[in-house]
This record gives C-alpha cells, sequence and structure tokens, in this order.
C-alpha cells in the first residue's frame, strides 16, 4: 500500500486558511445622507405641524375616554361605545408623535438621516394602513345600511309615503 507523503496528509488535516478577521470592538460608521438646509427647514416644519395633530388626537382620546368612564354610569351600552372609539383615535396620535419625533431627529442629528426617515415612515405605514381599514370598514357599513334599506324597502317592511306631502311652518 502506498503511503501518502508527508505533505499531503498535513494538507488534507489542517482547515483552509481564514481571511484574517477585523479587530474586536466598536466599528467605524460610514457617513450616511444628509438632507441639505432646505430640506431640514421643510422637515422641520412638517415634524412641529405633525406632532402638535399627534398630541391633539391624543388630547380629544383622553378627553373622550373620560367621556366613556362618565357615560357608563349612565349606559353601559353607550360607556363601551365611546370607549372602543377612542382606540383608532389614540393610535393615530401615537403614531403621528412617533413620526414627527423621527422627521424631528433628522433635522437634530448628522449622519442617521436614513434610518430616521425609515422609523418615521415606518409610523406612517402603520397610520395609513389603521386609516384605510376604517375606511373600507365604513364603506362596508354604508353599502350593507343601503342594501338592507332596499330590501325592506321594496319587500313592504319599510313604509315609504308615496303619495303627496304638505309641509306646516309656523309663522312666530
Amino acid at each position: 500500500m502506498d503511503q501518502p507523503t508527508g505533505n499531503a496528509s498535513q494538507a488534507t488535516d489542517r482547515p483552509p486558511q481564514q481571511q484574517a478577521q477585523p479587530p474586536a470592538g466598536p466599528r467605524p460608521v460610514p457617513p450616511g445622507y444628509e438632507f441639505t438646509a432646505q430640506q431640514n427647514q421643510t422637515i422641520r416644519v412638517l415634524a412641529s405641524k405633525m406632532k402638535f395633530v399627534g398630541v391633539f388626537y391624543v388630547a380629544v382620546a383622553v378627553l373622550v375616554g373620560f367621556i366613556g368612564l362618565l357615560a357608563l354610569y349612565f349606559s353601559a351600552f353607550v360607556g363601551i361605545l365611546y370607549l372602543i372609539a377612542i382606540i383608532p383615535e389614540l393610535l393615530i396620535g401615537i403614531w403621528t408623535i412617533n413620526a414627527a419625533t423621527s422627521f424631528r431627529k433628522i433635522v437634530d442629528t448628522k449622519g442617521h438621516d436614513i434610518p430616521y426617515m425609515m422609523n418615521a415612515l415606518g409610523s406612517l405605514r402603520k397610520l395609513y394602513t389603521l386609516q384605510f381599514w376604517l375606511l373600507i370598514l365604513g364603506l362596508a357599513t354604508i353599502v350593507l345600511a343601503i342594501a338592507i334599506a332596499l330590501f325592506l324597502w321594496f319587500s313592504g317592511l319599510l313604509p315609504i309615503p308615496g303619495g303627496p306631502t304638505t309641509v306646516t311652518m309656523l309663522a312666530l
């Protein structure tokens, strides 16, 4: 039997050379994108107005929440409706404030504009996804209500006067 030479057996027993690894520790941050001064001014104004709108939504949601808690004493159903109604309003306010904060950080920091922009866009995506589904739900409810009203009218279950009507006005 032939025995392999020393060099050949060493080559198969040894792992292949690995590339040199970078030293451990913090990696240098590459310079990020920076918006121009004019773009920063536009973003600053947007962030300011968004924050106002977001805080307003949260404040109104809190006010409606208090009204809902008071309404629970008079009518549990109405109180629960109020408390359910504040959920989208509160989310819209919170997500608007989060987007405004990220937009403001674009203006206030250097070298991190893109990550802050992506955070802001993530909050806006949540906000508009919620509004999209609320609009779809509202439109579906309107279509369903019209369909039910038409069904009831044509089936005779919803009496709608067909003859002439008179309008009487009181003069004071």
